[in-house]
């Protein structure tokens, strides 16, 4: 029996706030702002927030009102909102998501510094990259010239060995043409 008396309770105060009517000084208070801060908010979105215009001139809100008024202190205080930015977000419905905020000059520089030194850091390290495969090619080419030293000289060390055996053999060549021919004794003995 208690839960339905809860239930019952329960659902009298919500028809009773459902019922229930604020005023400018209402809000602010529920909301913790200035009444100016709220009638500003009115003004500036003044077909977004559903009020009633009383006989003596004073607009009055329901339920839905305020928690149309919660939603814009939400956006504009903690998601930082301008009222044109909270009217555009009204206007679709909640689809709108929050419009790209203006850039100064000083963070359009900043933000140009940071890509400079981006690309300067990929230089820089491109170029060491650079040096290293330079150096390398430059051991590489110091070897092979040294190969190629050696292997020089040794060719014309070969060269010149080979160049004085056939001069050695030349001469001796030489030499035997120009020495006497002996008469062996059975020339002799013929006089040959």
């Amino acid at each position: 029996m208690n839960d339905d008396n809860n239930q019952v309770e329960k659902r009298e105060l919500e028809d009773e706030l459902e019922e229930r009517e604020y005023i400018i000084k209402d809000i602010a208070e529920i909301l913790d702002e200035e009444p100016h801060t709220i009638r500003n908010w009115l003004k500036e979105l003044e077909g977004h927030i559903p009020f009633i215009r009383k006989k003596n001139g004073y607009r009055v809100f329901k339920k839905e009102g305020l928690e149309r008024f919660q939603l814009i202190k939400h956006l504009n205080r903690d998601q930082e909102y301008t009222l044109k930015e909270i009217s555009l977000y009204l206007d679709t419905g909640g689809e709108a998501f929050k419009p790209i905020p203006e850039v100064s000059a000083d963070s359009l520089l900043a933000e140009e510094m940071r890509k400079m030194r981006e690309r300067l850091d990929q230089l820089e390290k491109r170029d060491q990259k650079r040096d290293e495969i330079l150096e390398k090619l430059a051991d590489q080419l110091n070897k092979q010239n040294v190969y190629i030293e050696s292997t020089l000289q040794e060719r014309n060390e070969n060269l010149t060995a080979a160049m004085r055996e056939m001069l050695e053999e030349k001469k001796q060549s030489a030499a035997t043409l120009q020495e006497p021919i002996k008469k062996g004794w059975l020339q002799r003995l013929l006089g040959k």
